[in-house]
C-alpha cells in the first residue's frame, strides 16, 4: 500500500497523528476515535516512508487479543513483506523474550515460571486466618508487584492508597513475604519477576541495555493509561531518554486502578518527556450524538473530554427503572424485543447487556433465555481460529515457543490455552526442517482432534471491564444503581473517579441504541438509580413502567411494523458481518468517515468507489459494496436495473 493510501478515510486530527515527525508524540484518543487505526497506520506510515525499520519497531499493548489484532492490521496494510517483522506484544511477552535472549547470550538457563500460583499462595497462607482466600491474596500480591511494593512496604502502601484488603494488612504482608520466600526455595518466578529481571539486567549491564535500545529504536505503546508503575519502568528503560516514541491513551478509559494501574503516569508524560507533541482525537465515530452526550454527562465528575460524535443523530437513550432485580432481568428481555429486535436482519449479532459484577450475569441470562432472546454463550471455534492465525505469524521455533509460553502463563482465553498446548505438543515432536507458525498450522489442520463448535450468534452478557475494547450497535447497561455504580467498595476520590470512568466506558460501547436500567431494591436491600445518572433525563427518554409488557414480547415485536433498512443500515450490517468473520473491529473493515461518504455520494461504479476508498481497498470490497449501493439506488429510482453495477464490474 502506498503512503498516500494509508491516509484515506482519516480525518485531519488522525492524519496529523499518522504523519507527524518521528519525535516524542502522545495521542489522547477518546472512545470511538479510531485509536487502533491511527496507531497501526502510524507504524505502517513510518515503515513506508523509510523513517522506521520494521525489525526495529516495538509496539506494546496490554492483552494478547489486542496484540494479535494489531499484527493483523499491520499485515493487512501491506506496506512490504518486512512489515511483519515488527515486534508486537504485551509487556510480559516483551519481557519474556528479552530475558530469554539475555540468558541465552550469557549461557544461563531460563527460570521456571510458576503455572500454579494459587497453590503456592495457599501454601504460604497455611495457618493464617486468610488461608481460604487464595484468589484474594494472589490479587493483593499482584497489585503489590505492579506497584513495586515489597512485603515490608505493603501495609503502609495500602493505607496510603485507601485500598480495601481481604483482611488485616499485616497478615496479607506476612503471606506475601512467605510467598516470595517459597518461590525462591522452589526456584520459580512469576510474570512480574520477568519484568523485574529485565530491568535489573538493563541497570547492571550497560551493554545489554544499549543493545536492547538499538534493537527497538521505534517504540509504540497502546492503552498507555493502563500502565502500572512496574510497566512504566520497563517503558522508560526501553526508551532510554530517546524521542522516537508514540504513545496512545485515553484517561477516561483508565479503569484498572484496582489492579495496580496508575493513570497519573500517562497524565504526567507531557511534563516528563522533553519536547513532546500532544495530539487529541476528539471525534467519536462509533456512537451517535445522543450516546456521546449521555456518556459525557455521566463522566462529568471526572473531567469528561471534549469529544463529539461524527455520526448522524440516532434514537434517544432510554432510561428504565424496575422494582427489583428479577423485574429488571425480565424487563431487559422485553426492552430488547421491543427496541432492538426490529432493527436489521440479525440484530442480536451486535447486541450486549453490560453489568458491573459477575453476580448479575446469570439472572439476566436466564431471563433472556426464558423470553426466547438468543444468547451467545461461547465463541470457542472462532477464537481458536484467531489464536491459530496469531501463532501462524511467528516465523521461527523460538518465536513460536515464546508465544505458547506467554499464552499459557497469561490469563488468556480457553481457546488460546488450547492452541498453546497444541503448539507445545507440536514442538515436542522435534520435526526436522523449518519449524514455524505456518508448519504448525499445517500440522494442526492435518490432525484429527475435534474442536468445540461455535454457538449461534446472540446477545452477549458480560461485565463492564470485560466489555472494554468492544463495541455493539445496541447495548443495555444494567444495574446502574447505588451500590453497584459506583460500587459499594469504592471509597475515596480516586476509586470513585474510576467508577465514573467505568460508567463512561460502559455507555460508549453502544453505537446506535443505548438502554440504561436499574432496580429500586436488590437482594432485599434498597438500591435505586445511580447518582451518576442525576440529570440525565434532559438528554434521554424515561420509559414509563406501564409500557413494559410481560406477555409474549416476541409476538408483540413480530406484529410491529419494521421499516425498510436504509443504505446506512445495510452498510453497517454488512460491515459488522464482515468484521465478525475476520475477527476484527468494524472500523478496521471500513472507517466511519468512509461509510458516511458512501451514504452521501452513493458511488455507482468501481472508479467512483475507488475515489472514496482508494484503488486497493475498492478492488477488495467492490464485489460486496456495489450490489448494496445499486439495490438502494434502484429503490430510490436513481438507477435502472439494466445499468446497475454488479460484482463483475469490480475494479480490476
Amino acid at each position: 500500500m502506498a503512503p498516500d493510501d494509508l491516509l484515506r478515510g482519516l480525518d485531519a486530527d488522525q492524519r496529523e497523528a499518522v504523519t507527524c515527525p518521528p519525535t516524542a508524540t502522545i495521542v489522547h484518543a477518546g472512545a470511538g476515535s479510531g485509536k487502533t487505526r491511527v496507531l497501526t497506520r502510524r507504524i505502517a506510515w513510518r515503515i513506508a516512508d523509510g523513517s522506521a525499520q520494521p525489525e526495529r519497531v516495538l509496539a506494546i499493548t496490554f492483552t494478547r487479543e489486542a496484540a494479535a489484532e494489531m499484527r493483523r492490521r499491520i499485515a493487512a496494510l501491506d506496506v512490504g513483506r518486512d512489515s511483519t517483522r515488527a515486534t508486537v506484544g504485551t509487556f510480559h511477552a516483551v519481557a519474556l523474550g528479552l530475558l530469554r535472549q539475555r540468558l541465552a547470550d550469557v549461557h544461563q538457563p531460563m527460570p521456571v515460571v510458576a503455572q500454579h500460583r494459587r497453590q503456592l499462595v495457599e501454601i504460604a497462607a497455611e495457618g493464617s486466618v486468610l488461608a481460604e482466600r487464595g484468589a484474594d491474596l494472589l490479587a493483593e500480591i499482584d497489585w503489590a508487584h505492579s506497584r513495586v511494593v515489597a512485603p515490608g512496604q505493603y501495609a503502609a502502601a495500602v493505607s496510603r492508597e485507601g485500598r480495601w484488603v481481604p483482611g488485616r494488612a499485616s497478615i496479607v504482608a506476612d503471606v506475601y513475604r512467605r510467598y516470595e520466600a517459597l518461590k525462591q526455595r522452589r526456584g520459580v518466578v512469576d510474570l512480574n519477576d520477568l519484568v523485574l529481571r529485565v530491568l535489573d539486567a538493563m541497570r547492571d549491564d550497560p551493554n545489554f541495555a544499549q543493545a536492547t535500545r538499538w534493537r527497538f529504536r521505534h517504540l509504540f505503546v497502546d492503552e498507555a493509561q493502563d500502565m502500572n508503575p512496574l510497566q512504566y519502568r520497563l517503558f522508560d528503560a526501553l526508551r532510554g531518554g530517546r524521542a522516537d516514541i508514540f504513545v496512545v491513551g485515553d484517561p477516561m478509559q483508565a479503569i484498572y486502578g484496582w489492579n495496580g494501574a496508575d493513570r497519573r503516569l500517562f497524565d504526567r508524560l507531557p511534563d516528563t518527556i522533553r519536547g513532546v507533541t500532544v495530539i487529541r482525537l476528539g471525534r467519536n465515530y462509533r456512537c451517535t450524538p445522543e450516546i456521546v452526550a449521555a456518556a459525557r454527562h455521566v463522566g462529568r465528575g471526572d473531567d469528561a473530554p471534549d469529544v463529539h460524535s461524527a455520526r448522524a443523530s440516532g434514537p434517544a437513550v432510554v432510561l428504565r427503572g424496575f422494582p427489583d432485580e428479577r423485574a429488571e432481568a425480565t424487563g431487559i428481555a422485553d426492552l430488547l424485543w421491543r427496541r432492538v429486535a426490529g432493527h436489521g436482519e440479525d440484530p442480536w449479532r451486535s447486541c450486549a447487556v453490560l453489568v458491573r459484577t459477575n453476580a448479575q450475569v446469570q439472572p439476566i441470562l436466564d431471563a433472556l433465555t426464558q423470553a426466547d432472546v438468543p444468547v451467545r454463550t461461547q465463541r470457542v471455534s472462532r477464537d481458536i481460529a484467531a489464536a491459530v492465525a496469531d501463532a501462524t505469524q511467528h516465523a521461527s521455533r523460538h518465536a513460536l515457543a515464546a508465544w505458547a509460553t506467554d499464552a499459557l502463563l497469561e490469563d488468556g482465553s480457553e481457546a488460546q490455552r488450547w492452541v498453546a498446548e497444541r503448539v507445545q505438543e507440536f514442538l515436542s515432536l522435534d520435526q526436522p526442517g523449518l519449524v514455524d507458525g505456518r508448519t504448525f498450522a499445517a500440522w494442526l489442520r492435518a490432525g484429527a482432534e475435534s474442536r468445540p463448535e461455535t454457538a449461534e450468534p446472540g446477545v452477549e452478557v458480560l461485565t463492564f471491564h470485560a466489555a472494554k475494547g468492544r463495541e455493539w450497535d445496541s447495548v443495555v447497561v444494567a444495574g446502574a444503581e447505588a451500590g453497584l455504580l459506583p460500587h459499594a467498595s469504592a471509597t475515596g476520590p480516586e476509586r470513585l473517579g474510576e467508577e465514573t470512568r467505568l460508567a463512561y466506558v460502559a455507555l460508549t460501547r453502544a453505537g446506535e441504541r443505548l438502554i440504561v436500567t436499574w432496580a429500586d431494591t436488590r437482594n432485599g436491600r434498597t438500591a435505586g438509580r445511580s447518582p451518576l445518572l442525576d440529570g440525565l433525563e434532559a438528554l434521554a427518554v424515561r420509559e414509563p413502567e406501564s409500557q413494559a409488557s410481560s406477555a409474549t414480547p416476541r409476538a408483540a415485536a413480530a406484529r410491529a411494523p419494521r421499516p425498510a433498512p436504509s443504505l446506512q443500515d445495510d452498510l453497517r450490517a454488512w460491515r459488522a458481518a464482515r468484521a465478525t468473520g475476520l475477527r476484527t473491529e468494524p472500523a478496521a473493515v471500513l472507517g466511519e468517515w468512509e461509510l458516511e461518504r458512501l451514504v452521501r455520494d452513493a458511488p455507482d461504479g468501481p472508479d467512483a468507489l475507488a475515489a472514496i476508498l482508494g484503488p486497493a481497498v475498492a478492488r477488495r470490497l467492490a464485489p460486496d459494496l456495489l450490489p448494496i449501493l445499486a439495490r438502494h439506488a434502484r429503490a430510490s429510482g436513481d438507477l435502472s436495473p439494466a445499468s446497475a453495477p454488479t460484482a463483475s464490474h469490480a475494479a480490476p
